[in-house]
């Protein structure tokens, strides 16, 4: 009767946790307005970006910046009316260039945090692009999203590589839950009698699921950079609260239990229930919530997960309870556990082969991702248990009220290897799945492979190729990337790859190259898949991926069997600014300097002394008013001259003057600092020549 009330506690609470929504999947890009890579013929006011799963926009950003880094945007992303997928970002003016959309998302249906980045170009009103642009990035007549011709690379977006806390965290947890609930059930419902398992073997589970439950919060929290205060206030919240809820359930099971040994029924039917719904709150916010059939899928992953712990917690509590010298409790024990964990792993192979259809899809990404490579591990570690759980249960079982000898060592080594599979659990949770990750490789195209029309085209300056060279840390293979015109924006990109040792081509079957820039850690990474070009060993392919000054940290992957990385870095120089010159008779000439979001700055030099002149520098928006900039400072160089700094009386805001000492025809070089509304800083550098 005891335990009937403790199971019908159970049952509440598991019915209370299944109507929590589901709060964390991985919403990766499936297609943008502009589309990746393309120039547009028309100045767009706004990025939209779809995304395969609904983002929390107000965990989740979009940032467009300009090759310099700087923001253009005229706002923050806002979701889309009537589009839950869809997040839209205004922007400013934009002068023609190359512009980065760095997004930043944490689904609204799993709470997985991704990030990712691509870029577009605005071409001029003559079809003129302000930064040079290789063949592949062509430019026509605009279509609704103002975008025209194809991508100028196969820009992927990625959603991040999980960290040691994600892994960690989860992995802690699921141990704590599959004791907590192996040795509940086995203790109240496998062995009763046979076996029972100590308070203190509960206590110790109970504390470690607390441990793993605190740190897959803290993991959530540092992975959307919010605190816990705001985090209960968004879309994460309800999985933050029923993790909280169940920890704490559980907790009051292990009380009853070690308090009032004559209500242990209760004790164990709140302790199952309450880890079998902390069970079902990771499945809710798994991978499985953003699955074709959700319902469907949660149900499943979450009978997958508590097979799991069944077997492999119960397995632990009996260890526990066949110490000593043989007897036949402990022979019954074994044998009970023995007829259960036949059907735990018939229930984890038939749930498993279930979601890894689901998830992966296809054989060639079973075999050729991140994902399906981890499926494979965890598998082949099941069928490790199973075979090692058949040895067991045909030898060691039998012979338990001889010896127990053999049941300790087997089942010692199979708790070691289901560790291990429930660590590479908690990494797949983690990686974004195939049939997701395919689908949010949306946006991009395949690369440029022949060459098309390219734009017309007004460089400030002309770029220099840029060059990487670098191997795999197993000295198996070179690599030498060769980017041109190297500017940034779109580029030609050449890999040759040849033997370490003999210097001979190589030619595996494909090169991938991915881009992070360190200093922006709000850039996410960026992927491009290069073919072979015909010549052995000779890769190509057109992208903007390196749409940003700055040094970029590019990570090959040749796929030779076994595949290898090799790391790869370039620094895109800073683009020169453009500068317009009037000049006219009689008058100071004045210099503009166009900035980002169409802000612009004048600068001109007053001559009233032979040697002594008043440098004036006026901010203005893009409207064309003052902008009221605040900090202003000023260095003032002579050519081949140390800077120093100007002394600045400012006239208006945004308008400041500083008296400088000038020789007709000797350069100065002027660098400006200043910092809008809102902080963001206006700096630039200029050469200027008094008397002309």
């Amino acid at each position: 009767m005891r335990a009937a009330a403790g199971l019908a506690l159970a049952a509440a609470l598991i019915a209370v946790v299944a109507t929590t929504p589901a709060a964390l999947a991985h919403a990766l890009l499936q297609s943008s307005d502009p589309v990746a890579g393309t120039t547009l013929s028309t100045v767009p006011t706004q990025v939209t970006i779809e995304f395969g799963e609904p983002p929390d926009p107000k965990l989740s950003s979009i940032k467009v910046l300009d090759t310099s880094g700087a923001p253009v945007t005229s706002g923050p992303a806002v979701a889309v009316a009537g589009q839950p997928a869809q997040l839209r970002v205004p922007l400013g003016p934009l002068a023609p260039g190359w512009y980065t959309v760095a997004w930043r998302t944490v689904s609204a249906v799993d709470g997985h945090a991704a990030a990712g980045s691509f870029a577009f170009g605005v071409a001029g009103p003559s079809g003129a692009i302000s930064s040079a642009a290789p063949p592949g990035a062509p430019i026509g007549s605009a279509g609704p999203g103002g975008s025209s011709g194809a991508a100028a690379g196969a820009e992927v977006a990625s959603s991040g590589g999980p960290s040691p806390i994600d892994i960690g965290g989860r992995f802690v947890l699921y141990v704590g839950l599959a004791l907590l609930l192996g040795l509940a059930l086995l203790g109240g419902v496998i062995a009763p009698l046979a076996g029972r398992p100590a308070a203190g073997a509960f206590v110790v589970a109970w504390v470690i699921a607390v441990l793993g439950a605190s740190l897959v919060i803290v993991a959530e929290l540092t992975d959307v950079g919010v605190d816990l205060g705001t985090a209960l206030g968004t879309s994460i919240g309800g999985s933050i609260l029923a993790r909280a809820a169940t920890s704490i359930a559980a907790g009051v099971g292990v009380l009853v239990l070690a308090r009032w040994p004559a209500r242990r029924g209760e004790g164990l039917g709140i302790i199952a229930a309450s880890a079998a719904a902390a069970m079902l709150v990771d499945a809710a916010n798994s991978h499985a919530a953003a699955g074709t059939y959700p319902i469907l899928d949660i149900a499943v992953q979450w009978i997958h997960v508590a097979a799991v712990g069944l077997w492999i917690g119960g397995l632990a509590g009996l260890l526990v309870t066949v110490r000593g010298a043989p007897d036949e409790r402990k022979a019954r024990a074994a044998r009970h556990f023995s007829r259960a964990a036949v059907v735990g792993i018939a229930v984890v192979a038939m749930s498993g082969l279930w979601r890894g259809i689901a998830e992966i899809g296809t054989f060639d990404a079973l075999i050729g991702t991140d994902f399906g490579r981890l499926v494979i591990a965890k598998a082949c570690l099941l069928a490790v248990l199973a075979g090692m759980g058949a040895l067991n249960r045909w030898r060691s079982v039998p012979a338990a009220s001889r010896t127990l000898e053999p049941l300790r060592r087997v089942g010692s080594v199979e708790l070691l290897v289901g560790a291990t599979a429930l660590l590479l659990a908690a990494a797949l949770v983690n990686v974004s799945p195939p049939a997701t990750s395919a689908a949010g490789s949306g946006g991009t195209q395949a690369a440029t492979s022949s060459p098309t029309p390219a734009p017309s085209v007004t460089p400030t300056a002309t770029p220099s190729p840029l060059t990487a060279t670098g191997h795999d840390f197993g000295t198996s293979v070179n690599l030498r990337l060769d980017v041109s015109p190297g500017s940034a924006g779109p580029n030609d990109l050449h890999v040759t790859v040849t033997d370490f040792d003999t210097g001979a081509p190589i030619s595996p079957p494909g090169v991938t190259l991915r881009f992070v820039l360190p200093a922006r850690s709000d850039v996410g990474e960026s992927r491009l898949d290069l073919a072979p070009t015909g010549t052995p060993g000779m890769f190509a392919a057109t992208g903007a991926n390196l749409s940003l000054s700055g040094t970029w940290s590019i990570t090959a992957l040749v796929e030779t069997s076994p595949p290898v990385e090799v790391p790869l870095q370039l620094t895109v120089p800073t683009p020169p600014l453009q500068v317009d010159v009037n000049r006219a008779l009689g008058q100071p000439t004045l210099y503009t300097v166009h900035l980002s979001n169409g802000r612009t700055a004048q600068l001109y030099l007053d001559q009233w002394a032979a040697t002594t002149a008043d440098l004036h520098v006026t901010y203005f928006s893009a409207a064309g008013t003052e902008l009221p900039v605040t900090g202003i400072m000023a260095t003032v160089a002579a050519a081949g001259g140390t800077p120093g700094a100007l002394p600045l009386s400012q006239l208006e805001p945004g308008h400041v003057v500083g008296h400088v000492r000038t020789t007709a025809g000797t350069p100065l070089t002027v660098e400006v600092m200043g910092t809008v509304p809102g902080g963001e800083r206006l700096d630039f550098r200029l050469d200027i020549t008094p008397g002309r």
